[in-house]
């Protein structure tokens, strides 16, 4: 408070002003009058003038001349209704957050996600969730599996989508899918006939594939070296939308996951099952001894909706 108001006062007198007491004044200051302020906050003017009284008191400063039943602010309350017109905006800024709080939990949620995750699953709901959700700041982390894992601990993310191949200590798991890899060629590749494809009937094939820092690549790997069959590498790459391109463009076949492949949306390519299968699965990854927020139960029920709607063959859960 400005020092000439605390001259007016002993410190070790003074009290703590209430908001009711600052929204008094404030209604008066801005309304003229205390009748007309009565009706603006819905009370009496008694009850204004009360509270009035009772903001002088704990300032310690006359804010009103008082003549004929009039009241007339001071300098000092011309100064004054500034900063309570600051305090009483942060007063409102608490109540709207607390609002937001309960109506729909913190206002902010972090989550990683692998890119196949995305393109495969949040892509398709991600819009309409934070439709629903006005208030939320929403942070998207894109990477691996075991980069997840790190952001988890760290506590940089809340939840992440991701592998569920792997356990891992103080990580606690909600399985939602679970797929098998296909191998993808253009539609008039010699093998489109087949109806399944054999790791064998690619000994002769150019392959496509994730890079090394994927698990689901060495596991391709082992399945060639269990059927002694040469793994004949022609690319590599972090991106399947990018492996699907370069089937299109090479004489190579692509081995990629089956959800992936659901949202190639190319018409030009056909996907077959590859035997022996290998088997995916994915789900939501969040530390053990922690529970959720409401967005990210929200999300996660949101994706489970999601999955049971539109992945019915492939979802692993009850739609909550």
């Amino acid at each position: 408070m400005d020092t000439m108001f605390e001259s007016q006062r002993p410190a070790e007198n003074k009290g703590q002003p209430t908001a009711r007491m600052m929204e008094a004044f404030h209604a008066v200051m801005d309304a003229g009058s205390v009748s007309a302020a009565a009706r603006h906050l819905g009370v009496t003017q008694p009850a204004v003038s009360r509270l009035l009284k009772q903001f002088e008191a704990e300032l310690g400063v006359s804010l009103f001349n008082r003549a004929k039943g009039k009241l007339s602010p001071t300098p000092e309350a011309h100064r004054l209704s500034v900063d309570v017109g600051r305090a009483l905006d942060g007063i409102e800024r608490v109540r709207r957050s607390a609002e937001d709080v309960r109506r729909h939990g913190v206002g902010r949620l972090r989550v990683g996600v692998t890119p196949m995750l995305y393109e495969g699953v949040l892509h398709g709901l991600i819009g309409g969730f934070l439709a629903n959700h006005p208030h939320l700041v929403l942070t998207l982390e894109n990477g691996l599996t075991d980069t997840m894992i790190d952001w988890l601990l760290r506590d940089q993310v809340e939840l992440a989508f991701a592998s569920l191949l792997d356990s891992h200590p103080g990580v606690d798991t909600i399985p939602l899918v679970e797929t098998h890899s296909v191998v993808v060629l253009p539609a008039n590749h010699h093998l489109a006939a087949k109806r399944s494809i054999r790791a064998e009937d690619l000994a002769e094939v150019p392959l496509i594939t994730m890079t090394r820092r994927y698990s689901s690549r060495h596991r391709i790997e082992q399945l060639f070296r269990r059927a002694g069959v040469p793994f004949r590498l022609r690319a590599e790459t972090n991106l399947s939308r990018t492996i699907c391109d370069l089937v299109r463009t090479s004489e190579g076949v692509a081995i990629i996951n089956a959800l992936t492949w659901g949202g190639s949306g190319l018409t030009d390519l056909v996907a077959r099952p590859l035997y022996p299968r290998l088997v995916n699965r994915y789900g939501v990854l969040h530390l053990a001894d922690r529970g959720f927020s409401r967005p990210a139960e929200q999300l996660i029920a949101t994706t489970r909706r999601y999955l049971a709607e539109t992945m019915p063959d492939l979802y692993l859960g009850e739609p909550s």
